[in-house]
């Protein structure tokens, strides 16, 4: 690796380690992550339900059952006989409705709700214990024991048992192996977006103009991705230290065994790998651009390239030795997450993983070799946002 790489590597660690902006989302990101991923269960906590209050036309009796099936405190059933009467109460009192249960109930199975307010929480406990009564009713009637009923209803239970030799999928490896992806997608979007808005300011405030007349482009595009890189890495090891005391003691996850049952070489290199590719399609596109504004529909859709390994996550998880599992481990710019994926739901052939890495790291070379082109002409050109054809002019121009 030529020393002014390493040079402008180096820089760009610096430059973003002194960064206020950086230091702030290395300490507030995880806080951020906390609160989202606790504020839920904690609303849920104190959300206390509320007293829904239902008048009943019950021409079916099925009154008492209900109020037995249903918490007291959360719902009030008063039985009443003229509708016109039920509607002024629900509207005087702000109840939240009322149900007709016609005499022919149990035959039909069908019943009016009339809502003032709607609670669709409450709406399914009322439905699923409406349910129930009917189908009591309805086994009462043709004499129908509810074990008897039960034990013909009741499902085939099969037993999954792996093979010696069987690749089955371990729990505690796909939940490190999905933590890793979801860090590697994060690294890819904050880095990236970081190498763009890098490229475009010195684009913008023309310091390429200085840097390229004593560097070459691609050792100034190569020593930014780099540094980015490491950014992310010292990011992400910053957030995983002050995570996994959390992880192992307070949900009593078995980390030691995870991470042996888990392929971890795999897993980096691809990760490692997946970032360069990516990388090196945003600081090319980052060098294109006059301001994020103006960046056109190409641009925006180049941003969003790595979001296709998000379609084949679901053929992978349901059938890792499918014709799509593997094609998406092959294609370069699915390959990383869909390796990452697969390898946590079986075990990959090494033929296929050595031919995975042979297309990824051929592509990484090709891709880094046509963005230094575009790098190259984008960080001299001022003025606008380039497009797609010019773009591919910049190709056919001689380094």
């Amino acid at each position: 690796m030529r020393n002014d790489t390493l040079k402008i590597t180096g820089w760009e660690l610096m430059r973003n380690l002194r960064n206020k902006q950086y230091i702030i989302s290395l300490l507030i990101t995880p806080l951020i992550m906390v609160l989202f991923a606790g504020l839920p269960r904690l609303l849920e906590k104190l959300d206390k339900p509320s007293v829904m209050k239902l008048y009943l036309i019950d021409g079916a009796g099925v009154a008492p059952q209900l109020q037995q099936m249903l918490p007291k405190d959360e719902f009030i059933f008063e039985v009443k006989q003229d509708k016109r009467e039920v509607e002024e109460l629900v509207y005087n009192e702000k109840a939240s409705g009322y149900m007709v249960i016609m005499p022919d109930f149990y035959e039909t199975g069908k019943l009016e709700y009339h809502y003032n307010k709607r609670n669709l929480s409450a709406f399914g406990a009322v439905k699923a214990s409406i349910t129930h009564i009917l189908k009591l009713q309805r086994m009462s009637s043709l004499q129908i024991e509810p074990s008897k009923l039960a034990f013909l209803n009741a499902e085939a239970q099969i037993d999954q048992i792996a093979m010696e030799k069987a690749a089955a999928p371990k729990d505690n490896a796909m939940a490190v192996s999905i933590t890793f992806m979801v860090l590697v997608f994060f690294l890819i979007f904050t880095s990236g977006s970081m190498l763009m808005q890098s490229a475009l300011q010195e684009r913008r405030d023309r310091m390429a103009e200085i840097v390229l007349s004593s560097i070459k482009p691609h050792h100034l595009m190569q020593g930014k991705i780099l540094g980015h890189l490491l950014l992310g890495v010292i990011q992400m090891s910053f957030w995983i230290a002050l995570s996994l005391p959390a992880v192992v003691y307070l949900l009593d996850f078995p980390l030691l065994q995870a991470l042996s049952e888990t392929n971890i070489p795999l897993m980096l290199f691809f990760g490692i790998a997946g970032y360069l590719l990516f990388s090196t399609i945003y600081v090319s596109i980052g060098s294109t651009m006059d301001d994020l504004q103006s960046a056109g529909n190409t641009q925006s859709m180049i941003m969003m390239i790595p979001m296709l390994s998000l379609l084949f996550i679901t053929p992978i998880i349901k059938n890792p030795e499918g014709t799509i599992s593997k094609f998406a481990c092959i294609f370069p710019l699915t390959s990383p997450m869909a390796m990452i994926t697969r390898s946590a739901f079986s075990n990959v052939p090494i033929t296929e993983v050595g031919l995975s890495a042979l297309v990824l790291l051929a592509s990484i070379y090709v891709f880094v070799r046509i963005a230094a082109k575009i790098f190259r002409v984008g960080m001299l050109m001022y003025g606008k946002t380039a497009n797609f054809s010019e773009m591919m002019k910049w190709l056919k121009y001689k380094d």
